[in-house]
């Protein structure tokens, strides 16, 4: 199977009979369909942002909350207060599509320390 994008660099798909017209061969296919061909590579994909800071916020939150039990059950090596955990979390819960610097993993919410 051979793989194609058109001039703009949007991938058209793979085939193994005559590709679409004005269609240039690439080597491989992009990982996510909104990524462009930019000769050579992909471009960076805004899917897989979301995708991976949607991961790294559901494996965050419940660390957050367990910290606020452990603080609050006296637990003593864990840095921050109940208070910033809690704020933490909250913080955790907007990071999402509806947050204007979503995804941009530079400015995710910030863990107490």
């Amino acid at each position: 199977m051979k793989y194609y994008v058109d001039k703009a660099g949007v991938f058209l798909g793979g085939w193994e009979s005559e590709p679409p017209e004005d269609s240039v061969e690439i080597e491989s296919p992009p990982e996510y369909a909104d990524q462009i061909w930019l000769s050579p590579g992909w471009s960076p994909s805004a899917m897989k942002a979301v995708a991976t800071e949607s991961a790294w916020r559901d494996l965050e939150m419940p660390k957050a909350q367990q910290n606020v039990t452990a603080i609050e059950y006296g637990e003593e090596d864990i840095p921050g207060t109940a208070q910033q955990w809690q704020k933490y979390w909250l913080a955790l819960r907007k990071w999402s599509e509806i947050n204007p610097d979503f995804p941009d993993s530079s400015k995710r919410p910030v863990a107490p320390s």
